[in-house]
């Protein structure tokens, strides 16, 4: 076989490698959004946090790597619940649609410039022991990099799973489809929005905890992967898991080819033309579905 197509085989890796890891922040924004009409721009931080408490729990704690992961799904989760707490909740409570939105910017803020206080400015090298290398001929790829797709696969799956067929889920997008009829008919939905944002922010934090080795950790770390997991939301369609999932290996090919045949300064150009021309040509997503369809 050609070099050609060992390179397209190359990069179509690296692009699922990383768009994985996309979808799993993405999806929490998306679950958010579906449940809640809501957008919690804290997430990017509960990445960057969920990273550092996977790198400080293997270098200080000497933990294992992929006990790691799971403390970063709890850290993330446990920040979810205390946003939810003191935000989310008293302000739903007055029916008040935009203070939570502000809010959760100056969360952001507070939680980055803690973070920044707490660690400094210098970027922390999270090495993976998982870095052997595994050749399939000419195409090569890190156990690191199959364990990122293993890991993020399954997460993605099981949150489908139980969004589509528990009795929880099923809740969850009637509360999405129609909140107050939800309400007549007995979901408890205090419990349910916490319950979303809780899930949503433990997968950030675990998706922090598997870019550690892949991106250097700082404490502004998160904020380079919200910002494309943001164009996929809409890129997808807002609350459109199917979508999510579709537009995040979508653009993690797109920077994976990019980066190989034009410029990596490139990426986001590209990115951000497709999200463009999808709000002007099909501005409901990639997949448009009925809203009780979504999440």
């Amino acid at each position: 076989m050609s070099d050609f197509f060992y390179l397209i085989a190359q990069q179509t890796i690296n692009g699922v490698v990383m768009g994985c890891l996309y979808v799993m922040v993405a999806l929490g924004l998306t679950l958010i959004y579906g449940v809640m009409n809501q957008i919690n721009f804290a997430h990017a931080d509960f990445v960057t946090l969920g990273g550092f408490a996977a790198y400080f729990f293997v270098k200080w704690m000497g933990g294992g790597y992929l006990l790691s992961i799971l403390v970063a799904f709890l850290v993330g989760g446990c920040l979810g619940y205390l946003v939810n707490l003191m935000i989310f909740a008293p302000l739903r409570e007055r029916g008040d649609e935009l203070r939570p939105l502000i809010a959760t910017i100056g969360v952001s803020v507070l939680l980055e410039n803690g973070a920044l206080i707490a660690f400094g400015p210098v970027p922390y090298q999270f090495d993976s022991p998982y870095d052997e290398t595994i050749r399939l001929g000419k195409i090569f790829f890190t156990t690191q990099s199959l364990l990122v797709v293993i890991v993020a696969s399954s997460s993605i799956a099981a949150l489908y799973a139980f969004m589509k067929y528990t009795f929880i889920g099923k809740a969850l997008r009637a509360i999405a489809q129609d909140r107050e009829t939800a309400g007549l008919m007995g979901i408890n939905q205090a419990f349910l929005i916490m319950l979303t944002i809780v899930i949503a922010s433990a997968m950030a934090g675990m998706a922090g905890a598997m870019l550690g080795p892949i991106l250097v950790l700082t404490p502004f770390a998160g904020a380079s992967v919200i910002v494309k997991a943001f164009a996929i939301v809409i890129i997808g369609g807002f609350g459109n898991m199917a979508g999510t999932i579709i537009a995040g290996l979508l653009v993690g090919l797109i920077e994976a080819f990019t980066t190989q045949y034009l410029d990596s300064g490139v990426t986001d150009l590209v990115v951000f033309a497709l999200l463009l021309i999808m709000l002007l040509v099909k501005p409901t997503g990639l997949i448009a579905e009925k809203k009780e369809e979504n999440v």
